[in-house]
């Protein structure tokens, strides 16, 4: 039988045919199937469908990865399967139903991709040209949990707890439908033999797949998936990120998961999923946990601990037909990096390709000095800040145009404001944005994340994250809450060793701390900023609800603003940026009104607190620093492509000049640079430490002395006192990271400067005599008992604490025992081995002796300063019994495990500082005026220190 007498036979019904027909009616089917998708070809013949099982009027299969090709006309146009207006034809057995089909009764919603929606299903609209094309995926948390990382109004981050943007693509292979995250890390220049060794080398990721759901729409020549397959699973692993967190057995529960809405533009589409996570039953710690394993707890803002819903918004956009022109990085300015691995030269040093991320800014007139952008970068300020912040929010935003019309452009950056009517979500890609959190306690206090496009770095969306708990109504929750105490502000004297065991263990947070991808500027300046109002306050006699304390906390969310918003706009931290003014300048309160603090907003700044009588200069950062007008001219500028190598080179050739000074987050995260560090302020950091002491000493005499309120509750007083420690902890800090350091630049040959300078040795010696003095003194902080006994907690909190499974707010408050804690992490710093092997190398880098700090001279201060009581006549307190307790637990821990310190001649020195303490120690235990405490202390003391010299040690080596 011919196709066209086939086509000529009256229509029959398929759907209930007799039984004595179902094997004809199914041959037919068949054959019809087989023809339907063969092509007439030039020359007459007939091209055979690649598959022959394909769906009647589908597009013939296409090779894994491949879009499927159209079958062809001999004219070059579509050949339909079906006249128009006929009705479908009933689909084979097995094959999907007709497209009119599925989709009778379906809401049709336009966009990208064409969505249809009928109850609770969902299906994506592809035509063949829609396979294999990028498109970015970007995934956004649009409501959690308010605790654990799973923050409602947070970009999804690579370097978060859970899965990041994407470059995915559709892939259709027979008759399933693949969504495939694109590997951007490695690629090669297309068509080379180069390109297929990286094909080969590296895989794509399966992110979710659905079968072809219908046949071929009869014109549009489009298949329908379901949506619903695809993005109702885990696609960011927050199951796993939940399992991490909380050691319970949370997994999706696809039941109870739905897409809720979907959005739909010319250039995006929008699935928002409400996933719900669930376990059957809750872990709890068992009996014999090994000290330090991780226990199982649960997230405590729950009903039910068992049940929880997170809302993703995915959005699906276009990549830019025409990438922006990446711009190479330069070690010298800091600014984020797209990283890739081209291979398409082997006789390059490194495959690595390094360009800085930025937005696509060009100006409408090219010829004009300053001139608007065809595009302006447009912040939205989202519906949900509260209204009093956002006028300092669009200051701070605003700023940022400064720098951008020192390059040429006018109106670089413009702020809207989303009305309470609209229609969009701030979340949506393409709409950068400042959001206001509200979590159950605070964990970064602001966050600027951004999303770029992996071929270019281009930045396609940022959304800024405010948290609730940053403002200063809730500064006394955060203080007696938090289980933060002075020690804990001592991360940066961990030792390089202690900081690769800490990201052996947790190595996502510790990459993105050291990227940069962390930031918790915001997070530390509240505490700062709680601190600043509570010493004003008992200090100056500062209203807190009065205007000049609103206008203190405005200029606070203004520097933040301007902060996050630098990471927004391309650049890293700047941790070097302390060091640019002096403290004349810096205490000037008119120099504060035209001048940046720091050399950067991009700084972790500390709040510019004043000395006990002196004038209240500018605390906080109100415009930018001349670090940011260089680093936005090093991405922004226009340049020629001929001229941009030469003119990158001149611009990033300004890194010598002491106002561009520049150290970022992995020049603090190694420990043992001493200008890349947070809270210090000033050229002189002994001299800002100092300053701060003596602010906290005159603080806590004051506290001596204040009498409360009867409306009033205790709680203030000590919330003051932890403030008031934890800032000594900060500026011990400081101090610490001087002893030992190594200045390191960043500046390439011709500059005139070494770019390893280790700290002169008159500056480390006078950081480690303030230790001594402030810190290690027995007279250095002191409370009175008087005042002890007035450090009561808010029992309302105390309570809440304790419901919640806290327990970090105690009924004692011993401040001393906080000292204990700071005077630990300092031991542990000063006495550790790679402090030890930095200060020996140190004397091959200096010029001359004395140059450089001995060894011996920094165990010999301590040795002195903690045994002070040895060479007196009174009693020995508790306070020092417990310092001097840690000193010779270190020395005797030193003496029996060799491979604590690498280098013989410091192990030497700690044998024979031993040796010559037990002689004190003996010596001291048979004088009077000793209680029995501090008599059986020395006793036992002496006793550690004798069997640790006297031990048997298996030595290894020569």
């Amino acid at each position: 039988m011919s196709l066209s007498a086939m086509s000529s036979m009256p229509a029959m019904s398929t759907a209930h045919p007799p039984a004595r027909l179902r094997p004809a009616v199914a041959a037919v089917l068949t054959l019809a199937a087989l023809l339907s998708a063969c092509a007439t070809v030039p020359g007459g013949g007939v091209e055979a469908s690649a598959s022959p099982a394909a769906a009647p009027g589908a597009a013939a299969s296409a090779p894994a990865g491949k879009p499927a090709a159209v079958a062809q006309a001999g004219n070059g146009s579509a050949r339909p399967a079906t006249a128009p207006g006929a009705p479908a034809a009933a689909p084979a057995p097995g094959q999907p139903p007709a497209f009119a089909v599925l989709t009778k009764d379906a809401k049709k919603i336009d966009g990208l991709l064409g969505v249809w929606q009928k109850d609770e299903k969902f299906w994506i609209e592809l035509s063949e040209q829609d396979f294999g094309v990028p498109l970015f995926l970007s995934p956004k948390i649009a409501s959690g949990i308010g605790e654990g990382s799973v923050l409602g109004g947070l970009m999804a981050s690579r370097w978060g707890v859970y899965g990041g943007p994407q470059l995915v693509e559709f892939r259709r292979i027979h008759n399933q439908v693949q969504l495939i995250a694109r590997n951007t890390d490695f690629i090669a220049r297309p068509g080379t033999p180069e390109a297929r060794a990286v094909s080969a080398g590296f895989s794509p990721s399966l992110l979710a797949s659905a079968p072809v759901a219908s046949l071929a729409h009869p014109e549009r020549r489009t298949v329908l998936v379901e949506a619903n397959a695809l993005f109702q699973g885990d696609l960011l692993g927050l199951g796993m990120a939940l399992q991490q967190k909380y050691r319970q057995g949370y997994a999706l529960d696809g039941r109870n998961t739905a897409i809720t809405t979907v959005r739909g533009k010319r250039d995006e589409v929008v699935l928002e999923v409400l996933s719900h996570y669930a376990t059957a039953t809750i872990a709890v710690p068992q009996p014999g946990t090994p000290a330090g394993a991780p226990l199982p707890t649960t997230p405590l803002t729950l009903p039910d601990a068992r049940s929880l819903f997170v809302r993703v918004n995915y959005s699906l956009t276009r990549l830019p037909d025409q990438p922006m022109a990446a711009r190479a990085a330069d070690g010298r300015i800091g600014h984020f990096v797209a990283t890739t691995s081209d291979f398409s030269d082997d006789l390059l040093r490194s495959p690595r390709l390094r360009h800085i991320t930025r937005w696509r800014l060009e100006k409408k007139d090219p010829a004009a000095a300053l001139s608007e952008p065809v595009k302006p970068i447009t912040y939205w300020i989202d519906r949900n800040v509260p209204l009093k912040y956002r006028d300092a929010m669009r200051a701070g935003i605003l700023e940022w145009n400064k720098a951008f019309e020192a390059v040429g452009f006018k109106n670089a950056i413009v702020v809207r404001q989303q009305l309470d009517e609209a229609n969009f979500d701030t979340l949506d890609t393409g709409t950068a944005s400042v959001r206001w959190m509200v979590n159950a306690s605070p964990s970064f206090g602001a966050i600027g994340p951004s999303h770029v496009d992996p071929r270019s770095g281009e930045i396609l969306d940022a959304d800024i994250a405010f948290e609730s708990l940053s403002s200063r109504a809730l500064r006394n929750i955060r203080s007696q809450l938090l289980t933060r105490t002075a020690a804990d502000w001592l991360p940066l004297l961990q030792a390089a060793d202690a900081r690769r065991e800490a990201a052996a263990r947790e190595p996502a947070s510790a990459h993105a701390h050291a990227a940069g991808e962390a930031c918790q500027h915001a997070d530390l300046a509240a505490e700062e900023l709680g601190y600043a109002l509570d010493l004003l306050q008992l200090r100056d006699g500062l209203d807190p609800a009065g205007p000049e304390a609103q206008a203190f906390v405005m200029a606070y969310m203004k520097d933040v603003t301007m902060h996050e918003v630098g990471h927004t706009l391309g650049l890293r931290h700047n941790f070097r940026a302390s060091r640019v003014y002096g403290e004349r300048q810096i205490a000037d309160p008119e120099f504060g009104k035209s001048h940046a603090l720091t050399g950067s907003v991009m700084e972790y700044a500390p709040i510019n607190l004043a000395r006990p009588g002196e004038r209240e200069a500018a605390p906080f950062q109100t415009t930018l620093g001349p670090y940011d007008y260089w680093a936005i001219e090093y991405a922004y500028r226009p340049i020629a492509p001929a001229q941009e190598a030469a003119e990158l080179a001149r611009i990033a050739a300004r890194s010598a000049e002491p106002e561009l000074a520049y150290g970022t987050d992995e020049d603090n995260y190694l420990g043992i640079d001493p200008e890349a560090l947070h809270f210090d302020l000033g050229d002189d950091p002994v001299a800002y430490a100092a300053k701060r002491l003596e602010i906290v000493r005159d603080l806590l005499a004051r506290l001596e002395q204040r009498s409360l309120a009867s409306e009033r509750d205790y709680g203030v007083l000590r919330r003051v006192v932890s403030y008031a420690l934890r800032d000594v902890g900060r500026s011990a800090g400081v101090l610490a990271r001087q002893i030992g350091g190594l200045r390191t630049l960043r500046d390439a040959p011709g500059t005139g400067r070494d770019p390893l300078q280790p700290v002169p040795a008159e500056r480390q010696r006078a950081a480690l005599d303030l230790l001594a003095r402030g810190v290690f003194a027995a007279d250095g902080l002191s409370l009175s008992p008087a005042l002890q006994r007035r450090l009561a907690p808010d029992f309302l909190e105390r309570r809440d604490a304790l419901e919640e499974g806290a327990g970090s707010v105690g009924t004692d408050f011993v401040p001393q025992q906080v000292l204990i804690e700071l005077q630990r992490a300092l031991l542990a710093q000063l006495m550790s081995d790679g402090l030890a092997q930095r200060l020996l190398d140190a004397e091959s880098k200096v010029s001359a002796p004395g140059q450089s700090l001995r060894l011996g001279e920094l165990y010999g201060r301590l040795d002195r300063e903690i045994w002070a009581e040895l060479s007196g006549k009174g009693d020995i307190v508790a306070a020092r019994r417990e310092l001097q307790r840690e000193h010779v637990n270190r020395l005797a821990g030193l003496l029996l495990n060799p491979r604590g310190l690498t280098r013989a001649d410091a192990r030497s020195f700690v044998r024979v500082q031993a040796q010559e303490l037990l002689a004190r120690l003996q010596a001291a235990g048979k004088r009077t005026g000793l209680s029995s405490e501090a008599r059986a202390h020395l006793q036992d003391s002496a006793d550690s220190l004798r069997e640790a010299l006297q031990a048997k040690l298996l030595r290894t080596g020569a």
